[in-house]
């Protein structure tokens, strides 16, 4: 029971990291907005109004950097859950839905990249696009700390599902099967 409520917990971690994925990734649409009217209006050779897109910019980076941790510690985690997992049938469906969430948040991650480039094409502003290009490496490096997430949850769900003989091996049923004579 152990196995399965540490799964559980694991399983709320990752949809409130998947929930503040979502929050973050709207955030970033409202500055991806904000940076496409600033590049119209400038195209148009009209000036913006927009005083504080930098220091949003400057915020939402401040953001991301503190959000990083949080994403660090998730495939230590993980893998804990890994190395001490044993077969259990009850928690079976909890290392699930660990597995799917992780696959969610890995894919979000990466979504929060794409954007997070398409945001720093549109901005013309020297300082700006140097700061949108440092929130790109940063959003790119929690990414790819992210990204071993499914295949280790991967990993829990066959562990916790795979029956072991005393020795230690897997249970293979077709070999434990008696054939009759002829």
């Amino acid at each position: 029971m152990e196995q399965a409520s540490a799964l559980k917990m694991t399983e709320g971690k990752l949809s409130l990291i998947n929930d503040r994925i979502t929050t973050l990734h709207a955030k970033l649409e409202d500055l991806l907005f904000r940076a496409q009217r600033i590049a119209a209006n400038e195209k148009n050779k009209i000036k913006s109004n927009d005083s504080m897109f930098g220091y949003d910019l400057q915020n939402f980076r401040k953001e991301i950097r503190t959000f990083s941790h949080e994403i660090g510690a998730l495939p230590n985690l993980i893998g804990g859950i890994e190395r001490a997992a044993f077969f259990e049938e009850v928690s079976i469906r909890p290392a699930q839905a660990v597995m799917r969430i992780a696959d969610r948040v890995s894919k979000a991650l990466r979504t929060l990249h794409d954007h997070a480039c398409l945001a720093h094409s549109h901005i013309r502003e020297a300082d700006h696009k140097i700061e949108a290009w440092y929130l790109i490496q940063e959003v790119e490096q929690m990414s790819q700390k992210a990204q071993s997430l499914p295949t280790v949850a991967n990993k829990v769900v066959i562990k916790i599902s795979t029956p072991l003989n005393p020795t230690g091996t897997p249970v293979n049923p077709a070999s434990t099967a008696v054939i009759p004579p002829k």
